[in-house]
């Protein structure tokens, strides 16, 4: 099957979706940069995802990387692992491949790698087709939906006290609308003192 028609049926999933489904354009210079700095199959799946798009934000909750607005590559930057990173959500959580070849979920509430024990076509299946209301049914405050309906991709929502402290619920939190640049940042250096203190 040709490259164009393997993204068409892509497309077309994503038609069959119940959810807010937005693609980005993807940017010429940006798939160049990409192809310099990263070994991506074009066959691949992620390959025809970042080939097509500059990044899908599913319910204004979920973002696939890209090619253009959600970058790929500056997204990975921010990353201290050495695991591609692949999608975040707006709290800071992040998805991501591992070794063995199944998706990890970088979790904001614990700052723990856990292994999702799917690969990438059943994750991607899962964001356009699967209960990630239920997933995130803990972090869903009340309005949600239209306090993010305007929320720029490159930020996102953090909390206080941090998802990672210990609360009584997510109501006794106050959140506000930050760059997920700072929110990322946190996360990981709040995660290297913890394991300083644990040496």
């Amino acid at each position: 099957m040709k490259r164009n028609d393997r993204f068409q049926k892509i497309l077309d999933d994503i038609k069959k979706s119940t959810k807010m489904i937005k693609i980005l354009p993807s940017d010429r210079d940006v798939k160049k940069k990409l192809s310099e700095e990263y070994p991506i199959n074009p066959e691949s799946l992620l390959g025809l995802l970042l080939e097509n798009t500059g990044g899908i934000i599913i319910d204004n909750w979920l973002r696939f990387y890209g090619t253009g607005e959600i970058n790929f590559i500056i997204r990975n930057w921010l990353i201290p692992f050495k695991n591609i990173v692949i999608a975040e959500d707006i709290l800071g959580g992040l998805f991501m491949y591992l070794d063995n070849g199944n998706v990890g979920y970088f979790a904001p509430d614990c700052l723990e790698l856990e292994d999702m024990g799917i690969g990438l076509r059943q994750f991607l299946y899962w964001c356009l087709h699967g209960d990630t209301d239920t997933f995130y049914i803990d972090y869903r405050w009340k309005n949600w939906q239209d306090e993010l309906s305007s929320l720029d991709y490159d930020k996102g929502v953090a909390f206080y006290p941090f998802l990672w402290a210990e609360e009584e619920s997510l109501e006794s939190r106050w959140h506000s609308i930050v760059p997920m640049k700072e929110i990322i940042g946190l996360e990981f250096e709040f995660l290297k003192q913890m394991q300083k203190t644990q040496e």
